[in-house]
């Protein structure tokens, strides 16, 4: 999964039990708030002492050096089991709590940390089996975060995630599916488009995974050229890999350059607007080329600006090397 699963984990937190002190009402409710609030407090320790990045800088080629970093290390582990230990027994105790769906978030989150792989997959599938609204307010801050929750959203890729590193592509795919019935919640253009290349990624590996190379092919291919907006540098490896394990190099860059020599252009029509969008069809798969401010009329001067942006690709470069 992308990175948004530790980060969700402190912000939600604080932020939902902010709202809830505020309206609590009854012993039962500040009951409920000082149990989740203290498994958030053991996790935050993490965040606010910087623990992960001390351990990063430490040299481990020293003995003393070695000695604190496993000093750390188990600092860190003993708060993440506290934090877990609190956050079950909140779940326990407050099955129908509006919090509910973000102490198992957090449970799984801490899981994952812990290299717990099956208590992980336990608590997301739970949360997928939950009344979680992936449109509830993530806590996030700054302008450009994200203000939505994206539990089940995120809960589904990452059991798809999982389930690929096990090399169990049959699950893997079930999730992905799964996945599609909760749509990214988000506000940003960028995010969209970055979310677009992931899946796609994600499709290509599982069908990879299958021995299906073509529908990998199939979900890799129209992404090779990237959208401008996001990295698709791991897709177009990915793409490569598979390409070049099927077919010779020769064969490769010959139908590169055939498809090259015969690109087309299509009229687009979107809300009164109209343009020029140019393309290449590679392997049964039509892949539009960049075709931002191509402006030009004469047939030579795009065929130009058209190469050029093939050839300046990742993609092409990978596959001519």
């Amino acid at each position: 999964m992308k990175s948004f699963f530790g980060i969700i984990l402190v912000v939600l937190c604080f932020t939902s039990c902010k709202s809830l002190q505020n309206s609590a009402s009854n012993q039962r409710e500040n009951k409920e708030i000082m149990m989740f609030s203290k498994a958030v407090a053991y996790f935050e320790v993490i965040e606010k002492t910087y623990i992960d990045t001390t351990l990063k800088y430490i040299d481990t080629t020293s003995t003393k050096g070695k000695i604190k970093h496993d000093i750390l290390l188990t600092e860190k582990e003993d708060l993440l089991e506290i934090a877990l230990e609190g956050f079950n027994k909140f779940i326990d105790s407050f099955p129908k709590s509006n919090l509910y769906p973000k102490a198992l978030y957090n449970l799984a989150h801490i899981s994952s940390l812990l290299q717990y792989d099956e208590d992980e997959i336990s608590y997301l599938k739970k949360l997928l089996e939950s009344n979680a609204d992936d449109r509830d307010h993530s806590g996030r801050n700054g302008l450009m975060a994200n203000p939505y929750a994206n539990y089940k959203h995120d809960a589904s890729n990452r059991l798809t995630e999982i389930f690929i590193k096990k090399g169990d592509f049959k699950n893997a795919l079930k999730y992905k599916k799964v996945s599609e019935k909760y749509p990214l919640q988000h506000f940003c253009g960028n995010a969209f488009a970055a979310e677009e290349i992931h899946n796609a990624q994600i499709y290509g590996e599982i069908y990879n995974g299958l021995g299906n190379s073509d529908k990998a092919l199939h979900y890799l291919l129209p992404h090779v050229f990237g959208n401008g907006f996001a990295s698709n540098d791991k897709l177009v490896q990915t793409t490569i890999d598979i390409l070049k394990k099927n077919s010779d190099s020769k064969t490769l860059k010959s139908s590169l350059e055939n498809a090259m020599n015969n690109f087309y252009s299509k009229k687009v029509n979107l809300n009164n607007d109209e343009w020029t969008n140019y393309y290449i069809h590679l392997f049964d798969t039509e892949i539009e080329v960049p075709s931002w401010g191509i402006f030009e009329d004469d047939s030579e001067k795009i065929k130009a600006i058209v190469f050029k942006r093939i050839k300046e690709s990742h993609f092409y470069k990978l596959l001519n090397e």
